[in-house]
């Protein structure tokens, strides 16, 4: 089975999941316990994180080891080194002073994205929470509409960044790129083999990070309303074949 399903069921029966502080013995090694941020997280730093956004354990320590491997590299890269270990030049009168560099940019990108498993391999995503929805209603009729098997359609999944309001981790855009990179990485292990897409956000984030777009529209209401978009949606996965 796979595992978002495993966990969807688990939910939809009020279990609740357990995650153990430490390693168990005789068991292999946990992903939900890197050994890069054991150090630096606790159990109520992850269990905080996956509540929060909704996801399991195991993302939410790989979000967090994301950010503190971005850390270090930052860290250690040889511009800072440079910068902190080379003396200052004598300054001669002849020669102009050169303005230092200015900053990368750290501000963090705010985005949010809403994912749907949708049949055996796709994925539904929108960039607005008002629209999800309406989206996985929709994605229930195009599905009924295609004679696809109608199976319990799982909880959605909500992606939001900056993931920690928190001045001390790195959360610009190259750390969300990684982040997201994951959460792709995470849906392609499961078996998503194409994207739904709605919103800019979808847009520009998701290629990005390494999906590919099978259908984009800015705005679910028009995909919805119009039957030239609705069209274009129908052959659109009427390409992935026969089982979606």
């Amino acid at each position: 089975m796979l595992e978002q399903t495993r966990l969807d069921y688990l939910q939809a029966m009020g279990i609740r999941q357990w995650m153990p502080r430490q390693p168990l013995p005789h068991a292999p090694q946990p992903r939900w316990l890197p050994a890069e941020s054991a150090e630096h997280h606790s159990h109520e730093e992850v269990e905080q994180l996956a509540q929060s956004h909704h996801i399991p354990p195991v993302m939410a320590a790989e979000l967090l080891a994301v950010g503190d491997a971005a850390a270090k590299v930052a860290e250690s890269s040889p511009l800072k080194e440079a910068t902190t270990t080379a003396e200052p030049a004598p300054r001669s009168a002849s020669v102009p002073e050169i303005p230092a560099e200015a900053s990368a940019d750290l501000t963090p990108p705010r985005f949010e994205l809403h994912f749907v498993r949708i049949g055996q391999r796709g994925l539904w995503v929108c960039s607005d929470s008002a629209e999800l929805d309406r989206m996985m209603r929709f994605a229930y009729r195009v599905m009924l509409g295609m004679r696809q098997p109608q199976d319990m359609m799982p909880a959605p999944l909500s992606f939001r960044w900056p993931f920690i309001e928190s001045s001390h981790q790195d959360q610009s855009t190259p750390v969300a790129l990684q982040a997201l990179s994951a959460q792709w990485q995470y849906f392609a292990s499961q078996g998503v083999e194409y994207l739904v897409a709605f919103g800019e956000a979808a847009h520009q984030w998701l290629p990005q990070a390494g999906g590919e777009l099978t259908f984009y529209a800015p705005n679910l209401a028009e995909v919805t309303t119009t039957a030239s978009e609705k069209r274009r949606l129908w052959l659109a996965l009427l390409r992935q074949g026969q089982t979606l």
